[in-house]
């Protein structure tokens, strides 16, 4: 599936440029490769800063909205398996100077990890774990609705119906049952939007600036882990741990990055040696969301929260091509780029695999 084929592999690659470097590109299952890019000069020039009155000619806003529910989990019972159910409604949009949606991505993050009454985990772990878009056919929706169609087409057709409109617009569509009832959707999308329609508002609301004149284009990347999850002991709990990153970048008709968004989301939902869930939170925030109570201000050597690492990545992305910034320079997984030592420490691999992604998605 093309969508889900990353790249060529890029880890060779960057150890003969940085022979020095200790280098983990590795997330996962995801290696990290080189994205296709359109670019007409090997090194392109910085984008302009991104500070523009209103109506300038070229001025965009990029934003990602993520809306996380946890209502599938269930214990263990009955013989059946106990499950952990992790649901994301992912929606990446671009406007223009006008505030009409130019580009727009739909797709969801479904990751289940289940566990049997003894509270020891029976998913496996290794496997890799896919968006509805990426699943394609695989995830066979088709069989069961109403128009046949599966759940990227309907993605795809409902993406096409934002493009041109506002966000204010899409938000008020007309719903029976949480199913879109406009007119010219009922024959191409059918599944449920509330989620999409919140996390639409959300995106409107983490807007980033950048500058455009010519044609763009925008990818959503999304990268899940489900390798720290554990078993329940005699000791210690058990415990499902689903990590999503997600990126959105917006690249100009050279390919070269023009506004760019980071985020996270960490779900960890506890269980015994019994099958039983110990707690199902309502709702799940990102870490962009969280601010300072996702807590790595403390822990930081340099003092500064998982947003604000975030958005010192985004803004050195500006001006760049997907290309150089998978291929950044690393030491022990962090980045190693002078401009980027001082402001960024988290470990790259997975979020540079979701630039990746997001590069390859982009359209």
């Amino acid at each position: 599936m093309k969508r889900f084929m990353i790249f060529v592999l890029l880890a060779v690659g960057v150890l003969a440029v940085f022979p020095g470097c200790r280098d983990n590109r590795r997330s996962g299952n995801v290696v990290l490769t080189t994205p296709r890019t359109e670019t007409r000069a090997e090194t392109p020039a910085e984008a302009p800063a991104a500070t523009f009155a209103v109506g300038d000619r070229g001025q965009i806003r990029t934003g990602l909205g993520v809306v996380t529910s946890l209502a599938s989990s269930r214990s263990a019972a009955g013989g059946n398996d106990g499950l952990v159910q992790v649901d994301s409604a992912l929606v990446a949009i671009t406007v223009d100077d006008n505030g009409v949606i130019t580009q727009a991505s739909f797709d969801a993050a479904q990751t289940r990890v289940a566990f049997n009454a003894q509270g020891q985990i029976t998913t496996d772990l290794a496997a890799p774990v896919r968006t509805k878009n990426e699943l394609g056919d695989t995830y066979n929706m088709r069989r069961v609705s109403g128009i046949g169609r599966e759940y990227h087409e309907q993605a795809t057709a409902l993406g096409a119906w934002a493009v041109g409109r506002t966000p204010a617009r899409f938000m008020t569509m007309e719903l029976s049952g949480g199913r879109p009832a406009e007119a010219d959707l009922t024959a191409s999308v059918t599944v449920n939007v509330s989620s999409y329609i919140t996390a639409m508002d959300r995106a409107v609301n983490n807007l980033r600036s950048g500058y455009a004149p010519g044609r763009h284009r925008t990818g959503l990347g999304v990268v899940t882990e489900i390798g720290s999850s554990r078993n329940a002991t005699a000791n210690s709990t058990g415990a499902a741990r689903v990590t999503s990153y997600y990126a959105v970048l917006t690249l100009n008709e050279h390919g070269v990055i023009v506004s760019a968004w980071i985020d996270s989301t960490q779900s960890d939902l506890e269980f015994d040696t019994t099958g039983t869930l110990l707690a199902i939170p309502n709702a799940i925030p990102t870490r962009y969301e969280m601010g300072d109570a996702y807590g790595l201000r403390r822990a930081s050597s340099i003092g500064r929260e998982w947003n604000e690492q975030m958005r010192e990545l985004a803004k050195w992305m500006i001006g760049k091509t997907p290309t150089q910034v998978v291929g950044m320079s690393l030491s022990n997984g962090r980045p190693a780029d002078v401009d980027l030592t001082a402001s960024v420490t988290v470990t790259m691999a997975p979020v540079l695999a979701a630039i990746a992604r997001a590069a390859e998605n982009a359209r």
